[in-house]
């Protein structure tokens, strides 16, 4: 590991809840997107992150991610009493799962949750956050985001983590007055109730967690698999992931890596 890189870097994973100031002095130097055996649970992050020459970058992310892992989350699924309905993830909806034509032109930036009975959902929300809500969006129809800024010890905004709910029925939560547009919410607080029939593979919530920088509007995309105006660099890293827009964003975190299984 570059010397430089280790004395820049200050990352810890002391406890799932967070830490506080006071922990900062046991904090440990460490990559956060090591390589590992287990590539699956790697994020997905932007090219520009593994090239060689730019630990600056390396070192910029990496403490983003740190502190975006603090961010105490829940299972979407789970409601006020801890309880989490039976649900399954097939094969294709986990996390690193190949997509596009040759099925290995894209993966899956997230994981697809299909709760057993589809007739009674409820969705929470992940983190605390500001939602926006989404109509008619390329791949996910309908859906939502809570938005989180993502501040150091010192309040320094470092990112935005950005947890996207999609393939909802955004029609039917408003017909039962569920509108969530602007409202900021606290862990746990119901942003949905219905999940759109119609979806392709049967109905389920497709999570996604992005790590976007402080400049960000925290809604653009920067991941696809064609090679068009706007995604015109190839990834690298431990998958061939798809094509990026490299002036967006730094990429995707593992939901297991924030504690959602």
């Amino acid at each position: 590991m570059n010397k430089m890189y280790q004395l820049l870097l200050i990352i810890s994973f002391s406890s799932f809840f967070g830490c506080s100031k006071n922990d900062s002095d046991s904090l440990e130097t460490e990559t956060i997107n090591e390589d590992t055996e287990n590539k699956q649970d790697l994020d997905f992050l932007t090219p520009n992150y593994y090239s060689e020459n730019n630990t600056v970058f390396q070192v910029q992310v990496d403490m983003y991610i740190h502190f975006a892992r603090l961010t105490p989350f829940q299972h979407p699924l789970m409601d006020s009493a801890g309880n989490i309905p039976q649900y399954s993830i097939p094969s294709n909806g986990q996390f690193g799962a190949g997509k596009g034509p040759t099925g290995t032109s894209e993966h899956h930036a997230a994981i697809d949750i299909h709760p057993n009975n589809t007739s009674n959902v409820e969705l929470y929300a992940a983190h605390e956050g500001l939602v926006n809500i989404y109509r008619d969006a390329e791949k996910y129809r309908h859906y939502l985001s809570i938005t989180k800024i993502i501040k150091d010890d010192n309040g320094v905004v470092l990112g935005k983590l950005v947890t996207l709910y999609a393939h909802i029925d955004l029609d039917l939560d408003e017909d039962e007055a569920i509108v969530m547009e602007g409202v900021y919410v606290n862990k746990g607080d119901l942003v949905s109730k219905n999940l759109y029939s119609e979806t392709l593979g049967g109905p389920h919530v497709h999570f996604e967690i992005r790590y976007y920088r402080a400049i960000d509007d925290g809604t653009e995309s920067y991941y696809g698999w064609t090679n068009n105006d706007n995604f015109t660099t190839r990834s690298s890293g431990s998958w061939s992931y798809g094509y990026w827009d490299t002036e967006t964003g730094y990429g995707f975190a593992n939901p297991k890596n924030h504690i959602v299984e």
